[in-house]
Protein backbone atom coordinates (compact mmCIF):
# COMPACT_ATOMS: atom_id res chain seq x y z
CA UNK A 1 0.00 0.00 0.00
CA UNK A 2 2.24 3.00 -1.36
CA UNK A 3 1.91 6.10 1.68
CA UNK A 4 1.38 8.57 -1.31
CA UNK A 5 -2.31 7.15 -1.94
CA UNK A 6 -3.36 7.72 1.26
CA UNK A 7 -2.04 11.00 2.11
CA UNK A 8 -4.01 14.17 3.38
CA UNK A 9 -3.11 17.09 3.96
CA UNK A 10 -6.52 18.25 5.33
CA UNK A 11 -6.23 20.21 8.30
CA UNK A 12 -10.06 18.80 9.05
CA UNK A 13 -9.16 15.20 8.88
CA UNK A 14 -6.67 15.65 11.06
CA UNK A 15 -8.88 17.34 13.84
CA UNK A 16 -11.22 14.32 13.33
CA UNK A 17 -7.68 11.69 13.60
CA UNK A 18 -6.93 13.77 16.83
CA UNK A 19 -10.25 13.56 18.25
CA UNK A 20 -10.57 10.12 17.88
CA UNK A 21 -7.21 9.33 19.32
CA UNK A 22 -7.98 11.58 22.20
CA UNK A 23 -11.70 9.98 22.65
CA UNK A 24 -10.83 6.77 22.63
CA UNK A 25 -8.30 7.60 25.11
CA UNK A 26 -10.66 9.59 27.43
CA UNK A 27 -12.90 6.34 27.00
CA UNK A 28 -10.25 4.23 28.16
CA UNK A 29 -9.38 6.28 31.57
CA UNK A 30 -13.10 6.78 32.48
CA UNK A 31 -13.19 3.26 31.86
CA UNK A 32 -10.23 2.28 34.38
CA UNK A 33 -11.56 5.25 36.66
CA UNK A 34 -15.36 3.34 36.96
CA UNK A 35 -15.50 0.19 39.19
CA UNK A 36 -17.51 -2.74 37.43
CA UNK A 37 -20.90 -3.26 39.41
CA UNK A 38 -20.93 -7.07 39.83
CA UNK A 39 -24.30 -7.56 38.79
CA UNK A 40 -23.10 -6.94 35.11
CA UNK A 41 -24.51 -3.63 34.74
CA UNK A 42 -25.00 -0.31 36.41
CA UNK A 43 -21.63 1.20 35.96
CA UNK A 44 -22.37 3.65 34.11
CA UNK A 45 -24.34 5.41 37.45
CA UNK A 46 -20.81 6.27 38.81
CA UNK A 47 -20.82 8.81 36.55
CA UNK A 48 -23.92 10.70 37.51
CA UNK A 49 -26.48 8.74 34.74
CA UNK A 50 -29.74 7.16 35.49
CA UNK A 51 -30.86 3.50 35.77
CA UNK A 52 -31.49 1.93 32.23
CA UNK A 53 -35.46 3.24 31.49
CA UNK A 54 -35.92 -0.03 29.56
CA UNK A 55 -34.64 -2.26 32.49
CA UNK A 56 -37.51 -0.66 34.88
CA UNK A 57 -40.07 -0.42 32.68
CA UNK A 58 -40.06 -3.77 31.05
CA UNK A 59 -37.55 -6.18 33.72
CA UNK A 60 -35.56 -6.94 30.66
CA UNK A 61 -31.90 -5.61 29.75
CA UNK A 62 -32.02 -3.15 26.34
CA UNK A 63 -29.04 -3.65 24.22
CA UNK A 64 -26.66 -0.94 26.20
CA UNK A 65 -27.00 -2.43 29.35
CA UNK A 66 -23.64 -3.78 30.92
CA UNK A 67 -21.58 -1.77 28.30
CA UNK A 68 -20.09 0.32 30.54
CA UNK A 69 -19.39 -2.69 32.94
CA UNK A 70 -18.01 -4.36 29.91
CA UNK A 71 -15.39 -1.46 29.72
CA UNK A 72 -14.71 -1.56 32.67
CA UNK A 73 -13.59 -5.17 33.13
CA UNK A 74 -12.23 -4.91 29.85
CA UNK A 75 -9.36 -2.35 31.22
CA UNK A 76 -8.07 -4.62 33.66
CA UNK A 77 -7.76 -7.46 31.23
CA UNK A 78 -10.84 -9.14 32.83
CA UNK A 79 -12.36 -10.58 29.35
CA UNK A 80 -14.94 -13.28 30.95
CA UNK A 81 -16.39 -10.78 33.00
CA UNK A 82 -16.05 -8.23 29.86
CA UNK A 83 -18.61 -10.64 27.69
CA UNK A 84 -20.25 -11.97 30.31
CA UNK A 85 -21.81 -8.17 31.13
CA UNK A 86 -22.50 -7.95 27.23
CA UNK A 87 -20.84 -9.48 24.62
CA UNK A 88 -20.97 -6.17 21.84
CA UNK A 89 -19.73 -4.64 24.71
CA UNK A 90 -16.15 -6.53 25.17
CA UNK A 91 -15.98 -6.22 20.67
CA UNK A 92 -16.41 -2.39 21.08
CA UNK A 93 -13.73 -2.08 23.89
CA UNK A 94 -11.07 -3.83 21.53
CA UNK A 95 -12.29 -1.57 18.80
CA UNK A 96 -11.99 1.44 21.07
CA UNK A 97 -8.44 0.12 21.89
CA UNK A 98 -7.26 -0.58 18.08
CA UNK A 99 -8.70 2.80 17.32
CA UNK A 100 -6.49 5.21 19.16
CA UNK A 101 -3.07 3.98 17.42
CA UNK A 102 -4.53 3.76 14.58
CA UNK A 103 -5.54 7.60 15.20
CA UNK A 104 -2.29 8.32 16.24
CA UNK A 105 -0.92 6.55 13.01
CA UNK A 106 -3.21 8.01 10.94
CA UNK A 107 -2.80 11.69 12.44
CA UNK A 108 1.26 11.23 12.31
CA UNK A 109 0.78 10.02 8.92
CA UNK A 110 -1.68 12.50 7.37
CA UNK A 111 -3.89 9.50 6.05
CA UNK A 112 -6.89 10.08 4.56
CA UNK A 113 -9.62 9.03 6.69
CA UNK A 114 -12.10 7.85 3.25
CA UNK A 115 -9.09 6.25 2.03
CA UNK A 116 -8.47 4.26 5.48
CA UNK A 117 -12.69 3.52 6.14
CA UNK A 118 -12.46 2.25 2.33
CA UNK A 119 -9.00 0.02 3.06
CA UNK A 120 -10.32 -1.32 5.79
CA UNK A 121 -13.61 -1.94 4.86
CA UNK A 122 -14.77 -0.47 8.19
CA UNK A 123 -18.10 -0.05 7.23
CA UNK A 124 -18.57 -3.40 6.65
CA UNK A 125 -16.69 -4.11 9.79
CA UNK A 126 -19.52 -1.08 11.67
CA UNK A 127 -22.74 -3.46 9.61
CA UNK A 128 -21.05 -6.86 11.39
CA UNK A 129 -20.58 -5.53 14.30
CA UNK A 130 -24.39 -3.52 14.42
CA UNK A 131 -25.80 -6.78 12.88
CA UNK A 132 -23.98 -9.06 15.44
CA UNK A 133 -25.30 -6.31 18.81
CA UNK A 134 -28.89 -6.92 17.35
CA UNK A 135 -28.54 -10.45 17.81
CA UNK A 136 -27.05 -10.41 20.65
CA UNK A 137 -29.58 -8.69 22.19
CA UNK A 138 -32.45 -11.03 20.91
CA UNK A 139 -30.76 -13.50 22.56
CA UNK A 140 -29.83 -12.13 25.93
CA UNK A 141 -34.04 -10.76 25.92
CA UNK A 142 -35.43 -14.26 24.41
CA UNK A 143 -32.98 -15.62 27.82
CA UNK A 144 -34.11 -13.53 30.33
CA UNK A 145 -38.18 -14.36 29.45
Amino acid sequence: MPSDEIRSTSVAERLLWASLAAGGFAVLIAAAWLEPDPSGYGTHMQLGLPPCGFLALTGYPCPGCGLTTAFAYGVRGQWWLAGASNPLGLVLFLVVCATVPISILALVRGWSFATVVDRLSLDRWALAVAGCGVVLWVVRFASAL
